[in-house]
């Protein structure tokens, strides 16, 4: 690999990757970065262990995996995935940590969506690299190099977490948690990110072992009943109030 070829790989997706950085933290993803923007500030107002929790689930619920009982039964190429991803949103992918291919597109060895699956759901199963790839062949994986070659970092993810609730015994620690549809976000007259309501709620289970906690389960569940409201939000469909149209309401009551 010559250093040409890698300079020319890291200009080809700078861009993309760049760009699917901005993305995330506009929805509100990255909650570190968004911490220090004043207009995702409300969105940052957690605790550390829920945001600590929100950022290990980002990866698994921006692909929104079918639900599992136990991960002994999870779809594995679909846990793949969510370990694939877990590895492109860390930004130590931009620039420059692994090689690129002849066309730029970036090299991410096997061993390491190994070690983010271990991470991600622990060692009682493993990861099914063969014939595994992104939604949109964003990525795809090349037996012959053992790799997985990112074509694109730039998709947008389908949700985005919000924990809700958090319930811990000994070994367990069982999340209440909101899928949030990235497209719903928008933007306040203020410029500021109005987080939508969960388009779904999800129970994660979490399991402690040797390296610390993991994904056991993901079951459908109902809205808690001490969710956190987070922040206010304007229906899309109501427009907002002025003190014109009050008036007008006002004189056509008159009449």
């Amino acid at each position: 690999m010559t250093e040409n070829k890698k300079r020319k790989g890291q200009s080809k997706l700078a861009f993309p990757l760049g760009l699917a950085i901005i993305i995330l933290a506009v929805v509100g993803v990255i909650f570190s970065v968004g911490a220090g923007i004043d207009g995702i500030k409300d969105l940052t107002d957690k605790s550390e262990k829920k945001i600590e929790y929100e950022t290990m689930l980002i990866p698994v619920v921006m692909y929104d995996p079918d639900m599992f009982d136990d991960v002994s039964a999870a779809n594995l190429d679909q846990l793949t995935v969510c370990a694939v991803w877990g590895v492109i949103k860390d930004e130590s992918i931009y620039p420059g940590k692994y090689e690129t291919d002849d066309s730029g597109n970036i090299m991410i060895p096997a061993e390491e969506v190994n070690k983010k699956f271990a991470e991600l759901f622990g060692t009682d199963v493993i990861p099914t690299h063969i014939g595994v790839k992104g939604n949109f062949d964003e990525f795809s994986f090349n037996e012959q190099t053992q790799c997985y070659l990112v074509t694109s970092a730039g998709t947008m993810p389908i949700y985005t977490p919000d924990v809700k609730d958090i319930e811990k015994t000994s070994n367990t620690v069982v999340l209440t948690v909101g899928y949030l549809s990235a497209e719903a976000w928008a933007q306040d007259k203020a410029g500021n990110f109005v987080e939508p309501e969960p388009s779904k709620y999800v129970k994660v289970t979490l399991r402690e072992n040797d390296n610390g906690y993991y994904i056991s389960a993901i079951q459908a569940t109902d809205s808690p009943d001490n969710a956190d409201p987070g922040v206010t939000i304007l229906p899309a469909t109501t427009a907002p109030v002025t003190l014109e149209s009050t008036s007008e309401a006002e004189s056509e009551t008159e009449e």
